[in-house]
């Protein structure tokens, strides 16, 4: 019997508008009623989630989690009791944002209360507007305002992976044992706190509930899944996913994120049990 499961949001749980489909809701409100935790595992900030919270029925409920942030910070929904937080030091952002302002990439840093864009294009500030991000644009390269703020995470934004890898490969001197690297949504280059990573935080909640590890759930399609696939008893590649996350796997959805792949996961796993 699986207790706990951890879902990615972007391309596994929501359309593209950002929405949970009503037949993942209906799926999670059945698996909730049988016992099962529920709980969005993201690259988001908490403050990005609040509607999908809404949609899914566990928001501000006692007794229900979100992991953001990549897992840098763990929260019960209730107020948004936070529970774990492991963010970067300003002195480490500074050397990763000091690197990426000579290259042409959208800078984003993140803190718990929001995040703040250098070199904004429009196609981010569209996406991080249909989020409901509670975000700021800053005109130039001066991110010195963060000095004294708890900062999440720092990740460059380019609609070119390649480019973002061939960046990532330039940069091994500052975050070689340093920082966690991932990649998300096919936009995204990440950089957390060393150690940082949904594995990471599907092992601190599930030994926070004192559930088996053998009794978890997790469903992604992207790099910064892989870990938490990996750590789960049943990890679960989204239909659209690449084959290198399918590989790790040990079940891969009929269906896509936009048809329902939470739910055909729910329903042959945790329903049908």
């Amino acid at each position: 019997m699986y207790r706990l499961m951890l879902s990615d949001l972007d391309e596994t749980l929501l359309t593209s508008d950002h929405h949970v489909p009503e037949i993942n809701r209906e799926a999670v409100r059945k698996a909730r009623k049988k016992g099962l935790k529920f709980a969005p595992a993201t690259g988001r900030g908490y403050e990005m989630t609040k509607e999908i919270l809404h949609e899914l029925e566990i928001d501000d409920v006692e007794g229900e989690y979100i992991i953001s942030f990549n897992g840098g910070m763990i929260l019960e929904t209730k107020g948004f009791k936070e529970l774990y937080f492991n963010g970067l030091s300003y002195e480490m952002v500074k050397q990763i944002f000091d690197f990426g302002k000579n290259y042409d990439v959208c800078m984003e840093i993140f803190t718990p209360e929001g995040c703040f864009l250098f070199n904004a294009n429009q196609s981010e500030i569209d996406r991080k507007t249909k989020q409901k991000a509670n975000f700021k644009v800053i005109d130039d390269y001066d991110m010195s305002f963060t000095k004294d703020m708890r900062i999440a995470k720092i990740i460059f934004q380019k609609m070119d992976v390649p480019y973002l890898k061939d960046l990532a490969s330039k940069m091994t001197h500052i975050t070689d044992g340093k920082v966690a690297v991932s990649y998300s949504s096919s936009r995204y280059l990440e950089f957390n706190a060393l150690g940082v990573n949904k594995g990471a935080a599907l092992k601190w909640l599930a030994n926070y509930l004192q559930i088996p590890i053998e009794q978890t759930i997790a469903i992604g399609d992207n790099d910064n899944d892989i870990t938490m696939l990996e750590q789960a008893g049943l990890g679960v590649a989204v239909a659209c996913a690449q084959d290198h996350i399918k590989k790790v796997c040990q079940y891969v959805t009929k269906k896509d994120f936009y048809e329902g792949a939470v739910a055909e996961t729910i329903d042959k796993f945790v329903l049908n049990d």
